[in-house]
């Protein structure tokens, strides 16, 4: 048999932890493992992964079950009916699965952290901060997807470093790769010249993302007067704050585009001379990995878990909300194409070398056949696993 595992999230919909688990069940041996997804409060239909290669099956609690003041009654019911190996829940949002794990007993628990939802350079509120911590000491592993972001949760926590394991996302080389084809296909349809320089940012558009900075300096890069082309994919609370802005340049209207949520973003970023990351904060991005596997060169503030992505040589870094810092790399990658190129290959080399997606499975892979072992989970012995 199998070891069944069950990844309890707070939603199913786009997003960078939704996309890494899809991507995690898609690449893992079907017969060792066996996934079930349940999602705490939605499930968004236009998730073009909502049912993952390899028969992933998708659950969620009823809308009642979802208002309710504790989600740890409904939590253990899917837990009872599925019968997991392992639970494995995300973020501090998803706590109340690690409750009614605990409650139901007899399977193995698995708690990760996938990012930074708040600006880290404020006071994170006492609630998350606590069931943090009781995640943490609950769970049987404790994972984060970088190393700032470990040392982060375990100063707030208090919890101890060297007992959270760190597993980086990986990107799959195959799907995100440089490809002229599609380049030339998305700027026609796009309507993008060739001479034309084209920023580009994949993300959700909310707050810590921050992406008004990256409006503000191609405001400053405006005033140059060179050609220039910005795509923003994604959507999010903050776009009609962005709209807005965008609304102030009447020459802006077909020079910046909002793409919202997009299925072809492979071929979107190929469409880019350059990608940019401005979050106030971030755990891992998995569009930065996937921007430099297409071999662009990134812009990235220095925040969170994107050093440890870029390396020193792979892109370049600005301060959080430098919008003159980066306007200068953004002048200096648009009048250096071949340096460009130079940076883009080196990004796509580093995550080919140190973010490859098969790493991220198998480490995945190793970390739930450990749990399934007599001393945590005596039922997979009798299973036969």
């Amino acid at each position: 048999m199998s070891i069944r595992i069950m990844h309890i999230v707070d939603t199913w919909a786009v997003g960078g932890l939704q996309n890494g688990v899809a991507n995690l069940i898609e690449r893992m041996d079907g017969v060792r493992f066996e996934h079930v997804i349940c999602a705490m409060r939605s499930v968004d239909g236009s998730n073009g992964k909502l049912a993952p290669a390899g028969g992933a099956r998708v659950l969620c609690l009823s809308q009642d079950e979802s208002r309710a003041r504790l989600q740890v009654p409904a939590l253990a019911r899917r837990i009872r009916e599925v019968q997991p190996h392992i639970v494995h829940t995300r973020n501090w949002g998803t706590f109340e699965g690690l409750l009614a794990a605990r409650c139901v007993g007899d399977c193995a628990h698995v708690h990760s952290e996938h990012g930074i939802d708040w600006d880290s350079t404020v006071k994170e509120p006492w609630r998350r901060i606590l069931c943090r911590r009781l995640a943490f000491h609950m769970a049987d592993r404790v994972v984060a997807v970088s190393y700032r972001l470990r040392d982060l949760h375990a100063k707030r926590t208090r919890f101890p470093a060297h007992r959270i394991e760190v597993i980086h996302n990986g990107v799959d080389s195959r799907s995100f790769t440089p490809d002229i084809t599609a380049r030339a296909r998305l700027r026609r349809e796009l309507g993008i010249s060739d001479n034309e320089y084209c920023i580009g940012a994949v993300g959700n558009l909310i707050p810590v993302k921050d992406h008004l900075t990256l409006l503000r300096a191609v405001a400053e890069f405006d005033r140059i007067g060179r050609p220039w082309r910005l795509l923003v994919v994604g959507s999010g609370p903050e776009l009609p704050k962005l709209t807005a802005f965008v609304d102030n340049y009447p020459a802006w209207k077909q020079r910046v585009l909002f793409l919202g949520k997009s299925n072809a973003v492979p071929g979107l970023l190929n469409a880019m001379d350059v990608y940019v990351l401005s979050s106030l904060t971030e755990g891992i991005s998995n569009s930065l990995l996937e921007a430099m596997a297409t071999g662009l060169p990134v812009v990235v503030t220095e925040a969170g878990g994107n050093a440890e992505l870029v390396g020193e040589d792979a892109g370049l870094f600005f301060p959080v909300g430098g919008i003159e810092h980066l306007v200068q790399h953004l002048l200096q990658l648009g009048s250096h194409p071949e340096w460009r190129r130079e940076i883009g290959q080196r990004a796509m080399r580093r995550v080919r070398d140190r973010f490859s997606i098969d790493s991220m499975v198998d480490k995945y892979a190793q970390l739930y056949e450990s749990l399934c072992t007599a001393a945590l989970r005596p039922a997979c012995e009798l299973a036969g696993v």
